[in-house]
């Protein structure tokens, strides 16, 4: 007698799979990580084994190859000595890459700079989503013995998305036409640092200025040329913010084309510099001072007051920023003079009194840094005891909820914080 097998359910074995996340996650994840690197500001030649943190992510796939690809080669970076390769590829390998290009930052000296090539003016040409260009040290002499590599600065002086330009290291004729033919009128961003005056070129000032209505920012950092004392340089009817950085060898006021609509100014220099003439004019509602060196608090501070006395309005300040950096000498490795005593504390409070009392000042905002040479191992500093200084000394502005006060001191050398210590204003609560 056959005997029949009768078979149970069956049952089935679910394998688990991983859903994939939707590529406009993946996207952002992907942004996400490249606004949170500084490496487009840095110069990958000073660390070749240096990648672009997205390099390996670009690998995983063609998809994601291309999301990261924008971000990778958002920036060129070009030095005397990658000039001819990675213009090479990009002119002749991979000119599709020309479309990602945002920003360029040149780096030419000029004793090490190779040849141009007759095709880097169309190389160059075909940035035409370039945002930002910053050409540094050594670059002017070149231009003027290399008509290739001067064409092909000019092809990107004429992107049409310009924005933002930087150039550093930089001599120009005292009539500065050959800096204002640089000038596109999309600029909205404009920096000019160690800028000085070549006794080559016109000498003649500009007849009318140049018209700059898309500019926005304008800094001037160790600018030592005729150009600011100029009448009619640069028409910026629509300039928001200044930023002005000067040594104390080097005497600087406010170039008298400056708009009398600036809203903000930013001033970089040492309580040694001069008290800069400011016009008659200005009224920024926002004002920061950056005073460093080695020097007393107390000549800080009464250069800031002297500084702000100068404004034509100092009663228009809404907003104040001290940003304070004091470098302790190497026989000064103690705590002493690290920080204000109370009695500079009392020099910069009674000032801030009577300009809080006085004007429109709805925020103050004080950062101290004390750069030292010894290690927190080798001082002892009272972060409870500074805290009550600056709670004694700014009681009133406390109390107003106008100051917001943070001090800090650091090595030199390694990264070691050696004090600490914030009181930050409070947060108002809105009305329900």
């Amino acid at each position: 007698m056959a005997m029949s097998a009768t078979r149970g359910p069956e049952r089935r074995v679910l394998h688990h799979q991983p859903g994939k996340l939707p590529l406009e996650v993946i996207a952002e994840i992907i942004a996400t990580v490249a606004d949170g690197t500084d490496f487009d500001s840095a110069d990958p030649d000073r660390d070749p084994d240096v990648h672009h943190p997205l390099a390996d992510a670009s690998l995983v796939s063609r998809t994601w190859n291309t999301i990261c690809r924008p971000h990778v080669f958002h920036t060129l970076s070009i030095s005397s000595t990658n000039t001819s390769a990675r213009l090479h590829f990009l002119h002749f390998d991979a000119p599709y890459l020309s479309d990602h290009i945002r920003t360029v930052r040149l780096w030419l000296e000029g004793e090490y700079a190779c040849p141009a090539s007759e095709w880097y003016p169309a190389c160059f040409g075909r940035l035409t989503n370039l945002r930002a260009l910053h050409v540094d040290h050594g670059i002017a002499s070149l231009l003027k013995e290399q008509e290739l590599l001067a064409a092909g600065i000019s092809a990107m002086l004429a992107a049409p998305c310009l924005r933002k330009l930087v150039l550093r290291g930089w001599d120009f004729s005292t009539g500065a036409s050959d800096l204002l033919a640089m000038l596109p009128p999309t600029l909205e961003d404009l920096m000019l640092e160690l800028i000085s005056a070549t006794t080559e070129g016109d000498t003649a000032q500009p007849t009318s200025p140049l018209r700059l209505y898309a500019l926005r920012h304008l800094e001037l950092q160790a600018v030592f040329h005729p150009m600011l004392t100029s009448t009619r340089l640069i028409d910026c009817p629509n300039l928001q913010r200044l930023t002005a950085g000067w040594y104390a060898y080097q005497s600087w006021n406010l170039p008298p084309w400056i708009p009398d609509t600036l809203s903000e100014l930013v001033l970089r220099a040492a309580p040694e510099c001069n008290i800069p003439d400011f016009g008659t004019a200005i009224k920024p509602s926002a004002v920061t001072i950056e005073p460093s060196g080695e020097m007393s608090y107390l000549e800080v501070f009464v250069w800031i007051q002297d500084c702000i006395n100068h404004l034509p309005f100092p009663g228009c300040i809404q907003t104040l920023t001290l940003n304070i950096f004091k470098q302790q000498s190497a026989s000064d490795d103690d705590c002493e003079g690290l920080f204000p005593t109370p009695s500079e504390y009392e020099v910069l409070c009674s000032f801030l009194v009577r300009l809080y009392e006085g004007g429109g000042v709805r925020r103050i905002t004080l950062n101290m840094t004390a750069a030292v040479h010894a290690s927190a191992a080798e001082l002892r500093v009272d972060a409870g005891r500074e805290a009550a200084k600056v709670e004694t000394a700014f009681a009133m502005l406390l109390e107003g909820n106008v100051l917001d006060v943070c001090c800090m001191s650091a090595s030199c050398h390694v990264e070691d914080t050696i004090v600490h210590c914030r009181i930050p204003r409070r947060e108002s609560v809105k009305s329900m």
